[in-house]
């Protein structure tokens, strides 16, 4: 689950930064145009990861404590729906989008795989992790050519 925390991680810190950060008292349209850009480069094939391998293999092993995972579904509907009001010009919704964001990550660190650890073996967990690196690997697009990386996630 590392490679995924550090995506959270990032997520988190721009969050962090729109409203509250350097980017919190800078002009709507460029705020909007960070949440696009992070968005796209980076959140779409995170979330899709998340979707396609990692929340059948807790569903697998959760039992009734699955349904946790349904709310992160509709988590990553209404935050695919921000993201792309964001996009049209509903620059009034990036708070929104990183309050979203940010209860939705720490949902998922803090509950659906607190809840996985303790449910899965080690083994299972091990191989789990191998496969998100290898997506990860191969869905993240050449981020330095777009301008978005890990670094400048963390600084403007």
């Amino acid at each position: 689950m590392i490679p995924l925390s550090h995506e959270h991680h990032d997520a988190l810190l721009l969050a962090w930064r729109l409203r509250t950060g350097d980017l919190s008292k800078r002009e709507p349209e460029l705020r909007a145009k960070h949440v696009s850009a992070f968005f796209e480069y980076r959140l779409v094939n995170h979330l899709k990861l998340e979707e396609e391998l990692l929340f059948p293999a807790f569903r697998a092993v959760l039992g009734v404590e699955a349904s946790l995972i349904d709310v992160l579904l509709s988590d990553h509907r209404e935050l695919r729906a921000k993201a792309a009001a964001i996009k049209a010009g509903a620059y009034n919704q990036v708070d929104s989008l990183c309050d979203l964001l940010e209860r939705h990550i720490r949902t998922e660190e803090r509950q659906l795989f607190v809840l996985a650890e303790k449910r899965m073996k080690p083994t299972e967990m091990a191989e789990l992790g191998q496969q998100i690196k290898a997506q990860l690997s191969w869905r993240t697009p050449n981020l330095e050519r777009t301008g978005i990386s890990r670094t400048n996630c963390r600084r403007g």
